[in-house]
């Protein structure tokens, strides 16, 4: 896989970057390491905007904010008139090649465009690059111990080279939950299909018992699809001479019993007989209908369904919520929303986890849905719906057919407690009716039979009951045949089932293997940054259980004391210094396409003496150049402090620095040579007679020639002079400087000749009294531009005594030390 270091950024109209039609572009170098500095409110957040926006096509923390403050709306600069932001990437392989420019382009509207100067797929190359190690700030080292440990584990498989690993494992897992796996694959319906279509091969094959009984007078022992069965019903059938004609020649299912029917009614005659066939068939639909009435169990089992269901809808309220809940459960388990004490929708935040209070009342609504499914398969499950035939043979015309109006309300959701107490009520008369008229069908059928030759009755019910069976045999081969396919997609959804949950286990297995091996492997780093950054009795610790997602941190050692708690005890420094060596270690040994790491402002929580210890870290053993492997390390910040490390190690020839000045309404530009445009901008501030903005920077200037001196000249001085921030510094630089130059005079061994010394000390006094004395008590009213021109011109000569000429029209360079050339 091709690494890309970054050569150059150019943005415009983006966030606090205006410089509509003159782009800001900062030049990194590729092989050093790349510092920018710039005052609050001047645009150095913007530009790690511009870098989130570009590789993930958003900004965390923009995102993050209420729904009323619209914060994608300030993606583009407020001031830019063409609204819309334009982010231009010049990226380099890191193995040698031609540069290639990504321009990603943000308008008005929220759209987004990626183009490659090579054609390539410009999306697909940012979520290369879009790995957790590349941009961090000091929220972000934060986060990462404050985090659960489940979160931290997720976010950390990204830094170990994972993250698609994990990402995979967290699908499976969801996939083979079971509730949601039931759910996508209808398992509880299927389930009720399948119950309901056992009792319709029991029903049939019930019916099939009776009507064979009823015709061949035997019990049935033999299975339907035998052929002895065929030639018993058949033979039962053709025994009877009056229809045997129609019997020969043809399988049972064949015979047209209305054929058999009206050869009897011609060879007998008389409408008692017709009326005798109708009584037949009631008592036989009456009966076959009335056995599927449901049990007192079964009536029960759908109360308590319903109930069920109505206690559940009591603990919500309304689609309306629900959806909200939903909205607000997204939003706080994302890993942009940190704080999960307060609430999206209303700013509030409490004292306990908001997600918990969502989870349960989204719970609420996953109840009243698992409750309905419930009844919709009970219901489903019990029949209950073929009970409108027994309706139909017992209700009189225009009287309301209840069954059906309860199964669409079931199907709806609108079945609740009243209205099955109200259905249990219809249920019970409707029983009733339907006994009394199945009582009276069989006394009128028996009148008849005693009017009726015996001879006519046994024929004319040996054909009903053959009709049956007919019917009873095409239904039973149906029910079981529908079993069947049931049962097939049973087999196949448990297989499923059964390799998800082998995968899953398999999968996390094989992830956390990874996870441990690579964490073993980052951690003896981790503790050697760490060490080398707090120089403290304290050993951090990463581990992960055995098959877990979670990643834990402690301390092995922490000032003599075993197994303590990391965020338990630590400050915030030490907490920062324990994720920085965390995710510098990772980044060192599992760094993904982007060969380039941008830092900002990861020091704000450290004193003086650890930001230096850090920076010497990523300078000698992490970014390139001082590790050879290291990625290109991009450093913002706003420390005045730090900018002058920066400014020291610039001439050790692997630093590049730059300053940014401007502001959010016009433009941001760059300060390539910081010290020389500083210089620049205070003759130009003198020569225009604005000594007000001009003092201070001579302020700076001074400050950093100084520093140079004492840096290349090797002069000691006292580390509190050299981390002092006030207006004493240059006073005390001087101080320093004076005294060296003095003690070596007196050892016969300074290196700067007579002519040096005499303006080394005229420059010193122009510097002390023209400036110094006044800038120490904030009399700065009352210097003119000349006056303080002069200075200037008295800080290059001041700065010029500690430097020589190796050989005639060769550059001027400063001394080794105050007593030797080089």
């Amino acid at each position: 896989m091709t690494g890309w270091l970054l050569k150059q950024l150019a943005i415009e109209g983006f966030r606090g970057i205006n410089n509509e039609g003159d782009p800001l572009e900062i030049k990194f170098k590729l092989d050093k390491i790349n510092s920018v500095f710039a005052q609050n409110g001047v645009g150095k957040t913007s530009i790690f905007d511009a870098l989130a926006y570009a590789l993930s096509g958003r900004i965390d923390r923009l995102d993050e904010l209420p729904a009323a403050e619209n914060g994608k709306s300030y993606y583009l600069n407020k001031f830019h008139r063409g609204r819309t932001g334009t982010i231009v990437l010049t990226l380099v392989p890191d193995s040698g090649g031609a540069d290639l420019v990504v321009t990603i382009v943000h308008r008005a509207d929220g759209s987004r465009t990626v183009t490659v100067s090579d054609g390539r797929d410009g999306e697909a190359l940012l979520a290369e690059l879009n790995r957790e190690f590349v941009l961090l700030d000091a929220k972000t080292f934060q986060k990462f111990i404050d985090d659960k440990p489940l979160n931290r584990g997720r976010s950390f498989a990204g830094l170990l080279g994972l993250g698609s690993y994990s990402t995979l494992r967290q699908s499976l897992k969801t996939a083979s939950n079971t509730r949601a796996f039931n759910g996508h694959f209808g398992v509880t319906a299927r389930t009720a299909e399948r119950t309901r279509a056992i009792g319709h091969v029991k029903g049939s094959a019930a019916q099939l018992e009776e009507a064979y009984f009823s015709l061949t007078g035997q019990k049935l022992d033999s299975p339907v699809a035998d052929a002895a069965f065929e030639a018993t019903i058949h033979g039962a059938l053709a025994s009877i001479a009056l229809i045997k004609s129609h019997c020969e020649g043809k399988q049972f299912a064949e015979i047209s019993l209305d054929e058999c029917l009206e050869t009897v009614k011609v060879a007998e005659g008389g409408t008692d007989r017709d009326k005798l066939i109708e009584l037949i068939r009631a008592e036989a639909s009456l009966s076959a209908a009335i056995k599927l009435l449901p049990s007192s169990p079964d009536v029960e089992r759908l109360l308590h369904a319903t109930k069920k269901r109505d206690q559940a809808l009591a603990r919500t309220q309304g689609d309306s919520f629900l959806k909200l809940y939903r909205i607000a459960a997204s939003i706080i388990c994302s890993d942009t929303w940190t704080d999960k004490n307060t609430c999206p929708v209303c700013d509030h935040r409490g004292e306990n986890s908001l997600q918990s209070h969502v989870d349960a009342k989204v719970a609420n609504y996953d109840a009243v849905t698992e409750a309905t499914e419930e009844l919709k398969a009970e219901w489903k499950a019990r029949s209950w719906d073929e009970l409108t035939e027994l309706e139909t043979l017992v209700l009189r015309r225009g009287e309301p057919r209840f069954i059906q109006e309860a199964g669409s309300a079931v199907a709806s959701g609108g079945f609740n407690g009243a209205a099955a107490e109200t259905f249990k009520s219809h249920l019970v008369a409707l029983a009733d009716a339907a006994g009394a008229k199945l009582a009276s069908a069989s006394a009128d059928k028996e009148r008849l039979e005693k009017h009726l030759p015996p001879s006519m009755v046994s024929v004319t019910e040996k054909v009903e009951a053959a009709r049956r069976l007919q019917a009873a045999i095409k239904a039973h081969r149906e029910a079981k045949d529908a079993l069947a396919e049931i049962d097939a997609h049973v087999v196949r959804v448990d297989r499923v089932k059964s390799f998800l949950d082998e995968a899953c286990s398999i999968f996390a297995a094989a992830e956390a293997d990874a996870a441990t091996r690579r964490i073993a492997a980052v951690e003896p780093i981790c503790r050697d940054y760490f060490a080398s950054i707090m120089h403290q009795q304290v050993i951090p610790a990463i581990y992960k259980p055995a098959g877990s997602e979670d990643l834990s941190i402690s301390l092995t050692d922490f000032h003599s004391l075993p197994d303590v708690s990391a965020p338990s005890v630590l400050s915030e420094s030490f907490r920062n210094a324990f994720s920085i060596s965390v995710y510098l270690a990772a980044a060192s040994l599992y760094g993904g396409a982007a060969r380039f790491i941008v830092l900002d402002d990861i020091t704000s929580s450290f004193d003086a003496g650890h930001q230096f210890f850090l920076m010497e870290v990523i300078r000698t053993r992490f970014a390139r150049p001082g590790s050879a492997g290291g990625p290109q390390v991009i450093l913002l910040s706003h420390d005045t402090l730090l900018e002058k490390y920066f400014n020291t190690q610039t001439g050790s020839g692997n630093w590049w620095h730059q300053r940014i000045e401007g502001n959010p309404r016009t433009a941001v530009l760059p300060q390539g040579n910081a010290v020389s445009r500083i210089r620049d901008r205070t003759l130009d501030l003198l020569n225009a007679g604005n000594t007000a903005d001009a003092a201070p920077r001579i302020r700076q200037y001074l400050e950093f020639k100084l520093e140079e001196i004492v840096s290349k000249c090797r002069i000691p001085v006292p580390i509190d002079v050299a981390l002092n921030d006030d207006k004493h510094v240059c006073n005390n630089l001087l101080t320093a400087i004076e005294t060296a130059v003095k003690l070596h005079g007196a050892a016969n061994q300074l290196v700067l000749d007579a002519t040096q010394i005499t303006a080394l000390n005229t420059a010193a006094a122009t510097i002390i009294s023209n400036y110094l004395s006044h800038w120490m008590t904030g009399q700065t009213q009352a210097f003119s531009s000349g006056s303080l021109l002069g200075v200037m011109s008295a800080i290059d000569n001041y700065a010029d005594c500690f430097r020589f000429e190796p050989s005639p029209g060769q550059a001027r360079r400063y001394y080794h030390s105050l007593s030797r050339k080089t």
